[in-house]
């Protein structure tokens, strides 16, 4: 148990006890157009997403309707409710932030698309429920609730306070964003109204609004006039004095404060429902606050339920139960959140890849779409943009190299070969098939090779921060190198598949590139991260700082480049130089002294992004690396030293100041100046689309197939046994797999035994029965 909460009884829920967490234990919500992040607290963000054509050649958010920043805490804070007791003056949170007055009682649950918050002080019990509706609705709705739990009547006052930031950086720069914008009360429709309007707009959704089902008795839309001159949040002047002081905003903080009136007899509750969006005027907002005032509860089920189906399939049962709630809930979540939006809404070409590699089992519907958008943004040479909205053409040689394991994961869930033959237009020039798209990725990284026969890193691979190893155009890349040699392998399945002869010249391919990494790649001990362009190895045992990379260790077992021997040392030598207690670390020794030679990395202060990490991403692919070369029990141990919900035992367990329902970006390495060991950029991460393939395939060994699904489990020791309900190509698999006095894998299909470990779907029905016994 994490000692700052629990997870209820089916996993879909972690309510935290204390609000006082080390770091925001947050909960992001969604849907079709918009996003919002959510703390412990309440406090966070609500950003909203335009999707017009006109505005997509920009960062198409127009800015955030509740304001919060998202890499930190910051002084601009939403979602505040502050409640005043009008007979002796004083006043709290609901959500404790930012009076920060003792509590009797006080809870955040965290739900799938929701979070509340219960809190008692002072005799009043509250309750504060925040979610998104699904579809297209720009809206987050919310439910208060307040209830007098003493023996005397209470005269009360409720100011729920948001700041609204139009900023000019998302969706145009209307030259001055506070310029431009105001807030007031419109008494006709009985909302808090804040617009932006400048003398020219790509778009016309400028109207923030906070609509409620209760009577506003007071309002101020100027931060200054709500906080006063010389106080702070903590003790903002209006509530000291009880009464808003009826402020317009204009060209300035603007804010929306809504003030109510309780008073409540012994016993007795109340509720306040209220909306808060955009849209394009107050005559617009109606509609919005129409349809959802009067059925909050009816929206929040249909979320309920929304989820509830979604978690349905695809269920693994194991010995462990915190591997189960994440892998059944939280990964599935986490991956759909990617899928939808990525990093905030900025498209990286290789992330939003990912989250479409990671959705592929349980939504490849969104996968085809996110193939097809991806496919756009790629070059008539082969190359691919950065990342887009907002466009960004620096050449990674990495990006279009994805889309193979996004593709061949599709088609071995679908089938939909048909696909491959769509006419899609590249972003420059030109269009082709999908599958021409992938071939002429593919021949751009064979025909840009170097002096080891190695692929050209260019800018930069999957690591960003490697930004000058190739700026001269002759730096390789060891790691893109393996990360080739896999696509190519996963390539071959596909031409196979089709007896499609371009299957030999793939074949031929791989080998020149792996003996070429075997040959020019490896260092004594470990392979080499990189040559630069002067042909220095990084990543050698020659190397000052950054000896060692752990992608290039990991994905020599992925793509079957190492040998066993060689196997073997690459986990000795990761072991010894890059094991932490939370994980391997992405590179050691961390980089102290800028290298002009290497870029971007090496001027980073040390323990963040890159530099000397415990990165999550490079340690899933290690987890990977490690089933593939039959480490079973090393992998299963790695999961749970980098998975945030298992815990030591010991008070020190940096662990134990984790969320432990998602993965981070990484951790702050030990070598951070501030939070060895923390957590950074939380939700966002594409490596959540790893874990759960790598648990779902690799481990757990269901392995959907062109025409068959193959069960081949690697099973730690400790699991005698795992159940698994799985649909697959609209037929359902009941899958038992048990530890038996069994020489081989042994598969029984509704009650037959079957030849190997390859299940036809041609012999299947619509429900299947399937036990596998394993030595």
């Amino acid at each position: 148990m994490n000692k700052y909460g629990y997870f209820n009884e089916d996993g879909t829920e972690f309510t935290i006890t204390d609000p006082k967490t080390p770091r925001a234990f947050d909960n992001f919500l969604w849907n079709d157009v918009l996003f919002s992040g959510v703390h412990q607290t309440g406090v966070g963000f609500f950003d909203y997403q335009v999707d017009e054509k006109e505005a997509v050649q920009l960062f198409t958010g127009i800015g955030r309707i509740c304001d919060f920043d998202v890499f930190g805490r910051d002084h601009l804070m939403s979602r505040l409710i502050f409640v005043r007791d009008n007979e002796t003056g004083e006043y709290w949170n609901v959500n404790w932030e930012p009076v920060k007055k003792a509590f009797d009682a006080y809870e955040c649950t965290h739900g799938l698309g929701y979070s509340i918050i219960k809190s008692e002080t002072n005799k009043i019990g509250s309750s504060f429920r925040i979610f998104v509706p699904k579809g297209k609705d720009p809206v987050e709705l919310w439910t208060m609730g307040f209830e007098n739990k003493s023996g005397k009547k209470r005269d009360l006052s409720v100011f729920i306070y948001n700041q609204f930031q139009f900023s000019y950086k998302w969706g145009f720069n209307s030259y001055g964003d506070m310029f431009f914008r105001t807030t007031y009360l419109s008494e006709e429709n009985n909302a808090l109204i804040a617009n932006k309007h400048p003398h020219v707009s790509p778009h016309d959704h400028q109207t923030a609004f906070m609509a409620p089902d209760k009577e506003i008795v007071g309002f101020d839309g100027s931060r200054d006039a709500f906080v006063g001159q010389y106080n702070s949040m903590n003790e903002p002047q209006v509530v000291v004095e009880g009464k808003c002081r009826s402020s317009i905003g204009s060209s300035d903080a603007t804010v929306g404060v809504t003030q109510f009136k309780l008073e409540l007899e012994p016993g007795q509750s109340e509720t306040i429902n209220l909306v808060l969006g955009i849209s394009d005027s107050e005559e617009d907002m109606k509609p919005l606050k129409e349809k959802y005032l009067s059925k909050m509860d009816e929206a929040f089920e249909q979320l309920k339920e929304y989820h509830k189906g979604f978690i349905a399939n695809n269920r693994f049962n194991t010995p462990d139960e915190h591997l189960n709630r994440m892998l059944n809930v939280w990964m599935k979540h986490q991956t759909a959140y990617g899928a939808q939006w990525c990093r905030w809404g900025w498209m990286g070409y290789r992330d939003i890849v990912q989250h479409g590699y990671g959705v592929s089992s349980f939504n490849p519907e969104r996968t085809k779409e996110i193939l097809r958008e991806s496919l756009q943004h790629q070059y008539a040479s082969g190359m691919a943009l950065r990342g887009w909205n907002p466009v960004d053409t620096k050449p990674y040689s990495d990006s279009a190299l994805w889309l193979v394991f996004t593709l061949i994961s599709y088609l071995k869930e679908t089938a939909d070969f048909d696909f491959l033959n769509e006419e899609i237009k590249f972003f420059d020039e030109g269009s082709g098939t999908v599958l021409q798209h992938i071939e002429v990725a593919l021949n751009f990284l064979e025909s840009n090779k170097g002096s080891h026969d190695l692929v050209l890193i260019k800018f930069g691979d999957w690591n960003d921060s490697l930004t000058a190893i190739g700026k001269e155009g002759r730096g390789e890349s060891v790691w893109l190198s393996m990360a080739y040699a896999e696509a190519l392998r996963q390539m071959i399945d596909l031409f196979e598949q089709l007896e499609d002869g371009r299957a030999s010249e793939y074949n031929l391919r791989y080998k020149n590139i792996k003996d070429a990494i075997n040959k020019n790649a490896w260092d004594g001990d470990w392979y080499i991260r990189c040559y630069d362009d002067n042909g220095r190895a990084v990543g050698s045992d020659a190397s000052e700082q950054g000896k060692i990379f752990l992608n290039a260790q990991s994905w020599s077992m992925i793509a079957g480049i190492a040998d066993e021997q060689r196997t073997q040392q690459v986990i000795d030598s990761s072991n010894k130089m890059l094991k932490t207690d939370i994980g391997y670390l992405l590179l050691a020794p961390t980089f102290l002294k800028p290298d002009q030679h290497i870029g971007r990395i090496s001027y980073m202060e040390p323990g963040i992004c890159e530099n000397g990490t415990v990165y999550s991403h490079v340690n899933v692919w290690m987890i990977m690396g490690l089933l593939r070369a039959g480490r079973v029990e090393e992998a299963y141990q790695e999961f749970k030293q980098i998975t945030p919900g298992y815990f030591s035992g010991s008070d020190d367990d940096a662990k134990q100041n984790m969320p432990p329902y998602i993965y981070a970006n990484g951790c702050y390495g030990p070598d951070h100046k501030n939070n060895k060991f923390q957590m950074e950029f939380t939700w966002i991460t594409g490596s959540v689309a790893w874990f759960y393939n790598v648990l779902t395939k690799e481990m757990a060994g269901i392995q959907p197939d062109f025409d068959q699904l193959v069960i081949d489990p690697k099973l730690p020791k400790e699991w005698n046994e795992i159940c698994v309900s799985r649909i697959f190509r609209g037929k359902s698999f009941d899958i038992q797999i048990n530890r038996s006095l069994v020489s081989e894998t042994t598969v029984t299909l509704n009650g037959n035994v079957i030849k190997g470990n390859q299940i036809k779907l041609a012999d299947c029905q619509s429900f299947n029965k399937v036990n596998v016994l394993i030595p």
